[in-house]
């Protein structure tokens, strides 16, 4: 399921750190539909998030300490695979805060005022080229156990296509999909820019991406619905298809 929701804001910028203010009101939001135990099934522990989210806005501007964008309204867009109802219990979620004013920082707010579901397509094929979409750009991180510090990779990185990669098949293996669904994605090629965003104080290496990846349809419909790589519940990763190549 893909969905989107519309927002109007009292002064259009943020945070350079904005994501933060989104996660805020997404618990906020889960807090406050179901007894409040929509909160506790999705932020409980630091388990993995079947769902990826972007935020859409016009003509961005980032400075050091600030994200400005052309008028007083943005969009966030949600994907999911529904595997677990999470679509169906988010936008519930949601609709319960339509027209509710959410404050953030310095006397700003934003509202919701409307949702709509989103098409979405389906993959058949074994092969297809993704691209992040705006805002979402790619995590590939690793886990250092000596230091206890994660380390972040972009396109500029050597090795970087091969980290990618493998950052999908962990990424499948985590979701509990078979071993011989996991060997079978092949990464064919990426292209993209760097970029460097502030995430709760942290400096993080990212890249915008143009990639071409093959491997079972199963594999790549979780993919494209739930986002790729790291963090991807903090508003990276989703991408969208450009190119399918269809079975037969």
């Amino acid at each position: 399921m893909r969905f989107k929701l519309d927002f109007i804001i009292g002064r259009s910028e943020l945070n350079a750190d904005y994501r933060r203010y989104i996660l805020s009101y997404i618990k906020n939001a889960l807090s406050n539909s179901v007894n409040g135990d929509l909160l506790e099934r999705y932020y409980k522990d630091t388990s993995t998030k079947d769902f990826s989210w972007t935020m859409i806005v016009r003509k961005p501007q980032f400075t050091k300490e600030k994200f400005r964008f052309a008028d007083n309204r943005f969009s966030l867009v949600f994907s999911t695979d529904d595997r677990m109802q999470t679509g169906m219990y988010l936008m519930l979620a949601f609709l319960n805060q339509k027209n509710k004013r959410y404050p953030v920082e310095e006397g700003n707010y934003f509202t919701l005022k409307n949702i709509v579901q989103l098409d979405q397509r389906e993959i058949r094929g074994t092969t297809v080229r993704f691209v992040t979409m705006p805002g979402a750009s790619i995590v590939v991180r690793e886990h250092d156990r000596e230091t206890n510090r994660d380390i972040y990779y972009s396109c500029e990185d050597e090795g970087y296509a091969d980290r990618l990669e493998q950052a999908l098949k962990t990424q499948a293996e985590m979701a509990g999909f078979p071993e011989e669904t996991v060997e079978s994605i092949r990464l064919h090629s990426v292209t993209g820019r760097k970029v460097v965003v502030k995430h709760y104080g942290i400096y993080l290496d990212a890249t915008i991406a143009d990639f071409i990846v093959s491997g079972e349809n199963k594999i790549l419909n979780f993919f494209y619905l739930n986002g790729v790589c790291a963090r991807r519940s903090s508003g990276f990763g989703m991408v969208d298809t450009v190119d399918i190549v269809e079975e037969g």
